[in-house]
Parts: structure tokens; C-alpha cells; sequence
């Protein structure tokens, strides 16, 4: 007997006018209680089909077909959120969900280039998004995960990280390395045994020691996939140096630490200390930051942490 196929639900507002799709997509047939085929494979999406599919309530992807509907999304990222028909929560949606599946591809494997493309076209859509409207910043930052994981806090940094950059003044362009940054920031935690990461408690010291050196992974990494700027591969290489030089991997101090790695270092402990795990519950926004003011004043660069306040005020 065969297998009788999974359907997933997707989004036809994402699907653009124009451009070919390379996996089948299904309406809900009530009367035959049954699966209809409504595009095929590729089919190229006319603006016939378009209008058609104004009377369609919802679309389905088979399972086998979902992976290239993800890819399909991640490639046309840049139209979705300019269209102004969808909403500031949908687009966040999306981008996050996009960020998510690039990061399992990235963690899998570390080496995939064609991950990595995708990574930069994700962040390029953070950052269309939060520079489309005064209002997207706060939704942004509003679709945070509130629990820990290694993949959403990658997102959640690089969120923070490009609203800050924002703030700050600092270019698109600047800004799409610092997002790249952000974004692979924990990429070395790929090479951590999986038990140390996910780990129910603190860490011993001997277990410490080997999640200290996910940085210097993470670099090896970001050198391997073909990362030359020096400001991504410091962000991802020195997020956890300390003003004071006694941070790691390389114990550097405030004058050698880049700016990136500085933006980079305050979005991860503010996103850390704000996020549920299995043995803490998350410190609100006020007592994270009031921590971070009054206890991390020789680890993290205070002027950044100011900053980062000021950004949060201006979004409430």
C-alpha cells in the first residue's frame, strides 16, 4: 500500500508573479475530501494564475516539495518584504523562519557555500525590513524566540545586532556585514559536542574550556567558506573578549577589539540573559541590561551598552 502523502500549509502571498516554481503546489478539494493539483512543477507563475489565485483560500506543498519552497522563499526574500500588501509581522515571519532552516544547513554543514548565499540574502531582508518603516525595528525585535537554542539565538543577535547598527548610523552595506557577523557569530558551536551544548546545567570546567573555543571554530569556519572582511571574521572571532583582556579566545583588550565584536558581544549576553533555558528563567529587558551596566562594566564596551538602551527606549 502506498504511502499516503503529507501536505503542508504555505503562504500564496509569497508566491511571485513571474517566476518559475520548482515544486507542485495543491488546493483543498471539500467535495472530494482529497488534495487537488493546482500548479505543477515548472510552472511559471502568469498573472492569469495570479488573479486565480485570489479564490483560493489556502495552498498546500507535499512534503517532498517543502524544501524547495523554503528555497524558493529564501531566493525571492528581498521581493516579499517589499511588498506592501504584507504585514510587518508576516515579513518578520518569514525572514525568521528563512534565518532557521539556513543555520540547520549551516550547522549540518559547515562548509556550504550555498548556505552561506543565503545567509547574506536573509540578512538583506532584516535589513530591508527594518529600514522600510519606523514601526518594523519593534516588530523585528518583538518575534525574538524567549527560549534558548543555539540556531534562535543566532537570530535573535543578529536582530538585535542591525537594529543597533541602525541607530548607530551605520550603512547598508555596513550593515549587511555586521548582520552576516551576528548571524554566524556560534557557527564554531557546530564542532562542540552536541551533549556540552545542549546540556541541562552549568558546564564543568573541563566542559567550558571546550565550548570556549567555538570562536576560534567559528573563524576557522568563516575562513573555510571564503570570508576575507576583516570586520565579519573579528565579530565572529572575538565576541567574547573582554574590555579589560580577559576574555577568550585570544585575550585581547579594548583597544584590539573591533567594533563589530563589540556590537556583536552586547546583542549575545543581552539575548542570553533575556532568554528561558532548561536550568534559568529569562531576566526581563530592565534587569538584564541593569546587570549588564553594574556587574559586566570591565567586559563589555559601555558605550555600546548605552547605545543599545538608548535603541530599546526609542522602540517601546
Amino acid at each position: 500500500m502506498p504511502k499516503k502523502k503529507k501536505f503542508i500549509s504555505i503562504d500564496k502571498r509569497f508566491l511571485t508573479e513571474g517566476e518559475r516554481l520548482e515544486f507542485e503546489v495543491y488546493e483543498s478539494n471539500e467535495f472530494k475530501n482529497a488534495m487537488t493539483l493546482f500548479l505543477q512543477s515548472d510552472s511559471v507563475l502568469d498573472s492569469t494564475t495570479k488573479v486565480q489565485l485570489r479564490n483560493v483560500e489556502q495552498l498546500y506543498v507535499d512534503e517532498t516539495g517543502y524544501e524547495q519552497y523554503e528555497k524558493y522563499i529564501t531566493k525571492h526574500i528581498q521581493t516579499i518584504v517589499k511588498n506592501p500588501k504584507l504585514p510587518l509581522h508576516d515579513k518578520a515571519a518569514v525572514l525568521y523562519e528563512s534565518a532557521t532552516r539556513i543555520l540547520d544547513k549551516l550547522f549540518e554543514n559547515p562548509e556550504s557555500l550555498e548556505a552561506l548565499q543565503e545567509s547574506k540574502e536573509v540578512v538583506n531582508g532584516f535589513i530591508e525590513t527594518a529600514l522600510s518603516d519606523p514601526s518594523a525595528v519593534q516588530s523585528l525585535m518583538k518575534i525574538t524566540a524567549h527560549d534558548y537554542y543555539t540556531h534562535t539565538h543566532s537570530i535573535n543577535v543578529n536582530i538585535y545586532a542591525i537594529c543597533l547598527g541602525i541607530h548607530l548610523g551605520l550603512s547598508a552595506e555596513t550593515l549587511l556585514d555586521l548582520g552576516t557577523s551576528a548571524l554566524l557569530h556560534d557557527i564554531g558551536k557546530s564542532q562542540v559536542d552536541y551533549e556540552i551544548i545542549n546540556k541541562n546545567g552549568a558546564l564543568s570546567d573541563v566542559e567550558f574550556l571546550h565550548m570556549k573555543r567555538h570562536a576560534a571554530f567559528g573563524y576557522e569556519i568563516a575562513l573555510n567558506l571564503g570570508i576575507t572582511n576583516r570586520d565579519i571574521l573579528s565579530g565572529i572571532r572575538h565576541h567574547h573578549e573582554k574590555m579589560d583582556g580577559h576574555g577568550y579566545p585570544d585575550g585581547i583588550e579594548k583597544k584590539n577589539i573591533s567594533r563589530f565584536a563589540r556590537i556583536v558581544g552586547v546583542c549575545d549576553v543581552f539575548d542570553a540573559l533575556t532568554t528561558k533555558r532548561s536550568y534559568k528563567d529569562p531576566f526581563s529587558s530592565f534587569d538584564a541590561l541593569a546587570l549588564m551596566k553594574k556587574r559586566m562594566d570591565t567586559h563589555l564596551d559601555m558605550d555600546i551598552v548605552d547605545q543599545f538602551i538608548m535603541m530599546l527606549q526609542d522602540r517601546e
